[in-house]
């Protein structure tokens, strides 16, 4: 109902920016939708997401592995037209 929607899916999911650090990231939720298997949902420049930023963490340190980052190619495929 509120928030921005800069990428296609089949829901009306939803990025509200200002409840990214409180959720950890969960907020950028329209992201989430557009590609749900992916480590960042604040896929865009000055999104912040703290979960994202943890496991790049856990990937430098060898805890996880075959981690999932968003390309800008797979980005602007699924961008909405404004």
């Amino acid at each position: 109902m509120f928030g921005k929607r800069p990428y296609r899916t089949k829901d009306r999911s939803t990025n509200i920016g200002w409840l990214s650090v409180p959720s950890f990231g969960d907020s950028w939720h329209n992201g989430h939708h557009a590609f749900p298997a992916m480590a960042r949902h604040g896929c865009d420049r000055g999104q912040l997401d703290p979960s994202a930023g943890l496991l790049r963490v856990f990937e430098r340190l060898g805890w996880v592995t075959e981690v999932r980052w968003p390309e800008a190619e797979q980005l602007g495929r699924r961008r909405a037209l404004a």
